[in-house]
């Protein structure tokens, strides 16, 4: 296994075109199309913190990985609690 394969297709997943699409209705094909051995595409099966780590993906795109795997997450991140209040 090759955590470069790994971190290098969830780093491209929201940046080639069409590529996220893809992911999302025919995974096994983009494991397929990065070289991906078993032990990284059940780690990204899996999707956990602990599998991702295991496999060697970048903290960050951890993040992406859960965005790109669950959609919905997306609506539960806000920097609203960051932002400065106008006086």
């Amino acid at each position: 296994m090759t955590p470069y394969a790994v971190n290098r297709l969830l780093q491209e997943l929201f940046r080639v075109p069409g590529l996220l699409e893809r992911f999302r209705t025919r995974r096994h094909e983009v494991y397929d199309d990065y070289g991906l051995d078993e032990a990284a595409r059940a780690g990204l099966d899996e999707g956990s913190p602990a599998a991702l780590a295991a496999i060697g993906a970048h903290p960050i795109l951890q993040m992406h990985y859960l965005l790109a795997s669950q959609p919905q997450v997306a609506e539960l991140i806000s920097v609203d609690a960051y932002r400065r209040k106008e006086s």
